[in-house]
């Protein structure tokens, strides 16, 4: 259903599941209708005209379908409700009023009017409710082409509803040349000459609809879908970006004094870069758009400079700009994060991509920088980057190449704890937290929004975490808006009643962070679709604790390890004079695991979690007469 995004709206309704078929019981309504008809022109202007109906089941349905959103985009489309109409479980028929159809500006057009090319148009479908077929009918006409003397396109048959009959026609004149690719399906497309045009048409019956998981590909990966394109080349690709984009490379006194100004004293390549990344991630708001809605070409460095926002070509650009004023070569990278479906190197066409990064090449390396992530620090990338087939583009070419997968001690998190025990049965901790990677990035998105106040409650949820009745005494957080060094959190607190006494027995469970996570991540016994954590990890726990005074350690935990294809999990232990020392280590290469290795990866993060609450230590107090009585009778 391209183009038609679905939103949520909240109604009163009647019971979840009262209209649904037994075989349609995990859907929230059933797509009765899904047609789309294209024709395309000699000049790549096109016109679109999009036909859906629904059947609403539940209150799944209403919140996913009942508020139509269109976006489009005031510079390259005009669009045209051409109609509209609800058809209510008791038989009526509703059509929306005047002011159930409106224009929207995003919310994000609010606070960055370069962007007011995007709008919505909206429908609001009355009478939605269980047991209702609404239909609308979208007429676009495409003005302009997004890529000058060429044609991109897309459609999925396939969704997470069931679809009864999904079609996609494109009519084109017969001397166009064209490349298409069907992706999990083999429908031979009808195909009619009509004069001088030619028409290509996809039709597809009982579509079963995709059940999705939790933390799985984006279902573009999954689905049933076709991409249609007249790009002959990357080349070809790469030559039109650039000429759109080389354009925009533009500097001022202002921009130029900038550079200088951040690059004052530093003499290594590589703190110039250093410094300048960091000055765009900061302090250039990124404003967040489909790529290609507003269209493909950003705007220049100076306006972007000036106005201290941008999408991801604007901050691209304007790092491109800066790079080049202190002497750096570097070039715009296109990129399919890992929100959309993975890259096809034999269809070139720019619908493949949703993201612009920025390449500094380094002999046969490549260094890459997403200066949109404002939680990222040099030479890290965020997740959704990794992995992944890009497009670097150069004046008069392109080269396709992979960002590489970061390894594990990359997105490590360090927790250090320092214990002692008390005699009243409670334990001071002093701990440390080191956050690196993913979750240095997780930790500053989260508490640079955040009041002190709130930091403190954080804060406290951490202590909280190790006992439920941690009384946090004092803490500390790193500089969060410094990207090169890690998040570092330290805290102190206390616990009460935290050791059981049993006669002479002290029993303590050892103070580490839960690893239940885990297990959450792995609950189902089995899996459809490849499970995707999206990077790499390690995790490190400490704990140092004290023997109290009196006591000897009667029992502790043997040590342990485990491994399989998915990483490694270790426990150790460490008899020390005075002290107990433990630690804990986690390697994690599952950054995506295939359901037939599922079950490997679930072993062993179960094995992790289970062994991860069952460390406890048992202290048994001295008897200083019974242990001489018994050094008397060995002498004897």
């Amino acid at each position: 259903m391209k183009r038609i995004l679905l939103t949520l709206i909240s109604l009163t309704l009647l019971p979840a599941m009262a209209f649904a078929k037994n075989e349609h019981h995990e859907a929230g309504a059933i797509i009765l209708k899904d047609i789309e008809n294209t024709k395309l022109y000699s000049n790549f202007t096109y016109t679109t005209l999009s036909t859906t109906q629904i059947k609403i089941l539940n209150k799944r349905g209403v919140a996913d379908y009942c508020e139509v959103v269109i976006p489009y985009s005031t510079m390259y489309q005009k669009i045209d409700i051409v109609n509209a109409q609800t058809l209510t479980a008791d038989g009526n028929i509703l059509m929306p009023g005047k002011k159930a159809i409106n224009d929207v500006t995003p919310p994000f057009i609010f606070s960055a009017p370069i962007y007011s090319d995007v709008k919505y148009r909206t429908i609001t479908m009355p009478g939605c409710t269980a047991g209702a077929t609404i239909s609308y009918t979208v007429f676009i006409t495409t003005i302009k082409p997004y890529m000058k003397n060429n044609f991109f396109d897309r459609n999925s048959f396939q969704t997470s509803d069931p679809i009864e009959l999904s079609e996609y026609e494109i009519s084109m004149p017969k001397d166009m040349k064209f490349h298409f690719k069907q992706y999990r399906f083999d429908t031979t497309p009808m195909i009619l000459e009509k004069g001088n045009r030619i028409i290509y048409k996809w039709e597809l019956k009982d579509v079963p609809q995709i059940i999705t998981e939790a933390n799985m590909p984006p279902m573009s990966d999954f689905s049933k879908r076709i991409a249609i394109s007249t790009v002959g080349s990357w080349d070809e690709l790469a030559k039109w970006y650039w000429g759109l984009a080389g354009t925009q490379y533009v500097s001022d006194k202002a921009l130029e004094n900038k550079v200088k100004e951040l690059t004052k004293g530093l003499n290594s390549r590589d703190e110039k870069i250093k410094a300048i990344y960091d000055y765009v991630a900061l302090n250039i708001r990124y404003v967040g758009i489909e790529f290609g809605i507003e269209g493909y070409k950003p705007h220049k460095a100076t306006e972007v400079f000036k106005n201290k926002y941008g999408d991801c070509k604007d901050h691209a650009t304007l790092l491109l700009t800066m790079l080049k004023l202190a002497g750096i070569t570097a070039y715009p990278v296109l990129v399919d994060t890992t929100g959309i479906a993975k890259m096809d190197p034999s269809l070139p066409s720019p619908g493949q991509f949703d993201h612009e990064i920025v390449v500094i090449p380094e002999g046969n390396k490549y260094w890459f920088l997403d200066s949109t992530s404002d939680v990222t620090s040099y030479k890290d990338l965020p997740p959704m980057d990794q992995g992944r087939e890009v497009v670097i583009i150069y004046p008069d070419k392109a080269q396709l190449v992979t960002i590489p997968i970061f390894p594990s001690e990359t997105n490590n998190i360090i927790n250090r704890k320092i214990v002692k025990i008390n005699n009243d049965g409670s334990i001071n901790i002093g701990m440390k937290l080191i956050a690196k990677g993913v979750y240095s990035m997780e930790y500053k998105y989260i508490l640079r929004g955040m009041k002190p106040e709130q930091r403190r409650t954080f804060v406290e949820s951490l202590a909280t975490g190790v006992c439920p009745a941690a009384n946090v005494t004092d803490y500390s957080i790193s500089d969060l808006y410094n990207l090169n060094i890690p998040v570092t959190i330290g805290v102190n607190f206390t616990c009460r009643d935290f050791v059981i006494k049993a006669g002479d027995l002290l029993i303590v469970k050892v103070p580490t962070p839960s690893m239940r996570n885990l297990s959450d991540i792995t609950a189902k016994n089995k899996r459809t679709y490849p499970l995707f954590i999206g990077y790499n990890l390690e995790k490190n726990s400490t704990v140092s604790l004290n023997i109290p005074t009196g006591y000897r350690i009667r029992y502790m935990p043997e040590n342990m390890y485990y491994k399989n294809k998915f990483g490694d999990y270790k426990i150790r232990y460490k008899r020390l004079e005075k002290h107990l020392s433990y630690s804990e280590n986690l390697i994690s290469t599952a950054y995506s695991v295939d359901p037939q290795d599922y079950k490997e990866l679930k072993q062993l993060f179960d094995k992790i979690v289970i062994s991860n609450k069952n460390q406890v230590i048992v202290f048994e107090k001295l008897n200083f007469k019974r242990h001489v009585v018994k050094r008397h009778k060995a002498t004897r």
